[in-house]
């Protein structure tokens, strides 16, 4: 679905697929949940933790359009160790025995960026820039996240508003790059399978939240550690896109060390 937005206008796809799962979201709010009270630092939080998932996000789109989805793979999978730093310094949850995964992380992704320093394969510094901005993002929006759920505020709530700040800057950037017309006929042809994706896409992110309710980020991203792996995979095998020797071992050498980080925080 992903590999897809290189042929159409990247913005226009996530804002049409915002406006939905927003929709809904505040649908199975009126519905199903009462209104909550947030108070002014609760309403800051969930809006911070939004805004870095929707910055994540579009620094993602914009590097698509250009690069490999092997490159989006292997950043993704280098969050754990954010996520690890952050919760050791600042949540004081012992995880001195994940240095020894922390560093195998680091070499195994040390090692890929080497190794595709010519060829193919090569990125420019802009594009890792952009790569690393979004990995930061997203890591500390699941973060900001889980200590909002923690504090009992219902995923659906963090998840309305994070889809309407989506659909929102979305909104913004394309409008200023469609012609009336064209938006209109994109907005018609694209209907049933924005409004599907919307759905599948509703429930992934509701299953995370509430997973992420249950455990911490770090214990929860041994699960997610299959998204980057099935990115890189789907990449080689439905897009083509090669992935040399170097880079396997690297991937190997990174997943080796993100599941000690996970095994030994556990």
């Amino acid at each position: 679905m992903e590999k897809k937005l290189t042929n159409f206008k990247c913005f226009f796809l996530v804002t049409y697929r915002a406006f939905f799962t927003s929709s809904f979201s505040f649908l199975i709010i009126l519905f199903y949940y009462k209104i909550q009270h947030f108070n002014n630092s609760d309403i800051l939080k969930i809006t911070l933790g939004s805004l870095l998932g929707v910055l994540g996000l579009f620094c993602m789109l914009h590097v698509l359009k250009k690069e490999s989805l092997q490159w989006i793979g292997v950043y993704n999978l280098i969050g754990v160790v954010f996520t690890s730093l952050y919760l050791w310094i600042f949540e004081k949850i012992n995880l001195s025995e994940t240095l020894i995964g922390i560093s195998i992380v680091i070499i195994g992704f040390v090692f890929y960026i080497v190794s595709n320093l010519n060829g193919k394969m090569r990125i420019a510094l802009k594009q890792h820039l952009l790569l690393l901005l979004m990995i930061l993002c997203f890591s500390l929006s699941s973060i900001i996240h889980w200590k909002n759920l923690t504090n009992e505020i219902a995923p659906v709530f963090i998840i309305a508003n994070q889809e309407l700040l989506v659909f929102t800057v979305g909104l913004i950037f394309t409008l200023t790059k469609y012609q009336k017309n064209e938006f209109l006929n994109s907005i018609k042809s694209k209907f049933y399978n924005v409004m599907i994706m919307s759905v599948v896409i509703l429930a992934a992110i509701l299953c995370t939240f509430l997973g992420l309710k249950i455990i911490n980020p770090l214990l929860s991203g041994l699960l997610f550690l299959a998204s980057p792996l099935t990115t890189i995979l789907f990449s080689s095998l439905f897009f083509k896109e090669q992935i040399s020797l170097k880079n396997w071992i690297s991937i190997i050498v990174i997943c080796i060390g993100a599941f000690m980080i996970y095994l030994q925080g556990s």
